[in-house]
């Protein structure tokens, strides 16, 4: 069984930051492809105020998370304190099992990396797949909003007791 714990975080390199721009979505989540390759969005996502990390299993690249203010959109309601998280995972891993890992992998990391008391995520309200994830996870609902004719959603997640980790496990088997 994969566990989150067996997921590594380091900052994004260009390479990564080069293969994300890349990654192509199937509908209705192509909503979330990045935008085309150029340096402006490669310098973009390599800026150290981002806080873009590259996620690891088995020597592999499989998603990458920001920390801090990339996680928000206009329009959102981000007073509370918690830290913003944004995400995304290899679209081939997308809908196979990944997602709890991955989302409790990123909780972890950034309640030790950023000293997080709270994590929260705004998703397009029409993802009810993440959504599901977040619920599971123990992410509550705060707010909703339209930002550019699409419904969202702000969930927080409060923080573990401490020294737990968030507990996710897959069934996939480990390769």
């Amino acid at each position: 069984m994969i566990q989150s714990s067996s997921l590594r975080f380091q900052p994004l390199s260009r390479e990564q930051a080069e293969t994300v721009l890349s990654w192509r979505y199937t509908a209705p989540f192509d909503f979330y492809n990045p935008p085309p390759i150029t340096e402006t969005v490669i310098n973009n996502l390599l800026q150290p105020e981002w806080a873009f990390h590259g996620v690891i299993h088995d020597q592999e690249f499989i998603g990458y998370a920001s920390f801090g203010a990339d996680g928000q959109l206009p329009g959102g309601d981000y007073q509370g304190a918690a830290l913003d998280i944004g995400l995304g995972l290899r679209p081939d891993l997308t809908g196979a099992g990944w997602g709890a890992i991955f989302v409790a992998a990123i909780m972890d990391f950034a309640r030790t990396e950023f000293q997080a008391a709270a994590v929260r995520v705004t998703v397009a309200a029409f993802n009810e797949r993440a959504i599901k994830v977040y619920h599971r996870l123990e992410f509550v609902d705060t707010s909703e909003f339209r930002y550019q004719s699409v419904s969202y959603r702000v969930l927080v997640q409060a923080k573990a007791h401490h020294g737990q980790r968030t507990k996710a496990r897959s069934r996939i088997p480990h390769a």
